[in-house]
């Protein structure tokens, strides 16, 4: 024996999860990322790897940030460096605004390129656009910064919890 329950096309039952809170999730997760970079701390919870202070000459043409306060080359067109790559940011770094000491910015590129690459209402994918794409797949197997550390997960576990709450209520 069987039966047919036919439901009233008039019912609405709640959604609680949509591709849009899925794209504020994103887009929440992109903004902790750039606050953990900024304070100097990777994806896997630990302060990111110092810079270097091996000297180096850096291009004065086609470098991501013109190189400023070194000690022009002979040839004019480089510029030395005697604490290395740190000493390079420390003194050409963009407003010359400290973070912290290892933040992965320079000219801004980097972080700037940090993206959604895709959101649907099931998943979604962060990672780099064009400009920042070659250079911070690159660091980013140095010093990682994509990804979420367990801390920041738990943070957007309950903003979601919260959102299919509210989704609930309307």
């Amino acid at each position: 024996m069987s039966f047919e329950i036919k439901i009233n096309p008039r019912l609405v039952l709640p959604v609680i999860w949509t591709a849009q809170n899925n794209q504020v999730n994103a887009l929440n997760t992109i903004a902790l990322i750039k606050m953990r970079t900024m304070k100097g701390v990777s994806s896997k919870g630990k302060a990111f790897k110092k810079y270097s202070k091996k000297p180096i000459y850096v291009a004065t043409r086609g470098a991501r940030l013109k190189p400023k306060g070194g000690r022009v080359s002979s040839t004019g067109k480089s510029m030395y460096f005697a604490g290395g790559y740190k000493e390079y940011k420390q003194k050409s770094r963009l407003g010359n605004i400290q973070t912290a000491e290892v933040d992965l910015t320079l000219s801004g590129v980097l972080m700037n390129s940090i993206k959604v690459l895709s959101s649907t209402a099931t998943s979604y994918k962060i990672g780099l656009a064009s400009q920042g794409r070659p250079y911070g797949y690159y660091v980013n197997k140095k010093r990682p910064f994509l990804g979420l550390t367990k801390k920041e997960t738990n943070i957007i576990v309950k903003a979601s919890a919260l959102d299919m709450k509210r989704n609930l209520r309307t």
